[in-house]
């Protein structure tokens, strides 16, 4: 069932039932046919914001603190 929902900032949300797939192969297959269709706009919008992600997790530095 669809449903389309108001949020506090006047944006329209759609919500979808979750589909179950047979097997991993099928996800896969559904996942890939989705890239597949997807805008030129939007293939870069998406790889701008790995690469964003990526400079962001290469620059971060990882401390422990130690209990002692």
């Amino acid at each position: 069932m669809n449903e389309v929902t108001g949020n506090d900032q006047g944006k329209t949300v759609l919500r979808e039932d979750p589909v179950v797939y047979e097997s991993r192969e099928a996800l896969e297959q559904a996942r890939l046919l989705e890239a597949i269709n997807r805008t030129d706009t939007e293939k870069f919008r998406m790889f701008t914001r790995m690469m964003r992600i990526n400079l962001m997790l290469k620059n971060a530095k990882i401390t422990h603190k130690t209990d002692y």
